[in-house]
């Protein structure tokens, strides 16, 4: 199916993230679309398998990421309880 002249300039008009967004999105409807008819239950799934999924799936590396570490203990003022 050819791309519409309307969805063509939206594209154009994108920046380069822009248009890895929209590609990852078309990619995950599509993927979607194809386990629509799956249904599984994590309630069947053992809790260590969906924790080893996740881990060795890479989604929350960033997490690891020295970026990250951008507060210290030193950072701001204690916070008092309130009264």
């Amino acid at each position: 199916m050819p791309i519409t002249k309307k969805l063509s300039q939206l594209l154009e008009s994108m920046t380069p993230q822009e248009r890895a967004e929209v590609e990852t999105f078309a990619a995950f409807m599509i993927a979607r679309r194809e386990l629509h008819n799956l249904s599984v239950l994590t309630d069947d799934i053992p809790t260590q398998e969906l924790m080893q999924l996740v881990t060795e799936s890479g989604s929350f590396d960033w997490l690891d990421a020295k970026e990250e570490d951008v507060y210290s203990c030193e950072d701001g003022e204690a916070s008092r309880k309130a009264r």
